[in-house]
């Protein structure tokens, strides 16, 4: 499949301004993340209301309502609202994100800013301009430990796990999650402790110093990040693990290749050659279709039936409810997610990466203390813990009368 053959099949799946009878919002905001900056459509019968939605949905009010302040357009109320409160958000971050650079380099600790405001700075020019929802930070598994105490030191409350491991119960863990959840009271920002980044990923550790590069976020404080080749690479292959649900995480993809000095090339070379060339060409192709994406120099989609499985599955979950529904509240909830990886692996680690999440839970073995010689029973005991915290999660929603403040 090339591109050219491609684009009449994706024409013919989206409704065009003409057949919805006016504007669509879902539209406007594609047109807002059109890393080409080409003039904004006319706004006559467009509902501003729903503009809002969309653009909360999909987490890009602060680059909806920038878009619009640069073709001199007044952003309506609501997504005023939202973007301002996305770059207050974006403030906090930042303290905190200078804060925790400070305290990992005074330990000693190797470390990366993943997504967030550093992508936002070499995406968008601005790092306040993407929002995200947390700080995401990325260590070599065996200074999870330390890292955990250096969070502890400013004042970072652990949520996952909320049991205290150790020894051979914490490198269990870090095989079973990815990840550990910290909260900062003070603030209310949440901060991401990443050991690996996507299990789709063939590589998906902390690469060697000599593969980071540095983005400054404010004047003369640089931190360490992935490269752009490494930052293309998890960006496609997270936003197509995830069914390509926010648009948020196709304009990012779409920034870096506009910014790109070569058009992409090496960008989406680099993915082809780490096995990822269907969760690229995704992103490409839809970047296309949704913001005039020039595609990279010498670009050709992958053939076969899974890179049009996905297309398809994405553009239903980007379009959901006019694009304004969120995944959890339409018909297919996890499903959708769980058909897009499968559609994203690739190679024999992806399936086995697969396969140690159904039989391993972090939770388990975070919540049920077992003897090392007993660690075997884990994936015995994952259907009857599953039960208990969901039997536990149903009562206390009955107690709080349905609101689940602390959702399982």
């Amino acid at each position: 499949m090339t591109v050219a053959e491609a684009a009449p099949a994706i024409k013919q799946t989206l409704p065009t301004t003409q057949e919805s009878g006016g504007l669509a919002a879902f539209d406007m905001v594609c047109a807002c993340l059109a890393p080409q900056r080409p003039e904004l459509p006319d706004q006559t019968g467009l509902d501003l209301e729903l503009l809002a939605r969309v653009a909360r949905r999909h987490q890009v009010s602060a680059l909806v309502a920038a878009r619009l302040a640069e073709q001199g357009r007044e952003a309506p109320p609501r997504l005023a609202r939202q973007a301002q409160h996305a770059r207050q958000r974006a403030m906090r971050q930042l303290a905190l994100s200078l804060d925790l650079a400070d305290a990992l380099n005074a330990a000693g600790i190797a470390f990366a800013f993943l997504k967030g405001l550093t992508l936002s700075q070499r995406a968008f020019g601005s790092p306040l301009l993407r929002s995200a929802v947390d700080i995401d930070l990325l260590v070599p598994r065996g200074a999870v430990a330390q890292a955990w105490q250096v969070l502890d030191r400013l004042g970072l409350a652990r949520i996952t796990p909320a049991a205290d491991l150790g020894g051979a119960r914490l490198a269990l863990y870090c095989r079973a999650s990815k990840d550990s959840i910290h909260s900062h009271p003070a603030s209310g920002i949440t901060v991401e402790l990443h050991w690996r980044m996507s299990d789709e990923l063939a590589r998906p550790e902390l690469p060697p110093a000599a593969e980071l590069g540095l983005t400054e976020l404010s004047p003369g404080r640089a931190v360490p990040v992935l490269d752009d080749c490494a930052q293309f690479l998890l960006l496609c292959t997270h936003g197509a693990a995830h069914g390509w649900a926010r648009l948020k995480w196709l304009a990012d993809v779409a920034a870096l290749l506009h910014r790109s000095a070569d058009g992409g090339a090496a960008l989406w070379h680099h993915a082809r050659a780490q096995g990822a060339a269907i969760p690229a060409a995704s992103a490409i192709l839809l970047g296309q279709e949704l913001f005039g994406l020039t595609p990279p120099p010498g670009f050709t989609p992958p053939r076969g039936l899974r890179l049009g499985l996905l297309l398809r599955l994405s553009r239903t979950m980007l379009r959901a409810g006019q694009g304004a529904q969120e995944l959890e509240a339409t018909r297919w909830r996890g499903w959708a997610e769980m058909l897009a990886k499968a559609l994203v692996v690739t190679g024999v680690r992806g399936p086995i990466a697969v396969l140690r999440r159904l039989a391993l839970s972090g939770e388990d073995v975070a919540s049920t203390a077992l003897p090392p010689t007993l660690f075997w029973l884990y994936p015995v005991l994952r259907v009857p813990l599953l039960v208990r915290r969901r039997l536990t999660r149903a009562q206390r929603l009955r107690r709080s009368g349905g609101e689940d403040n602390n959702p399982a």
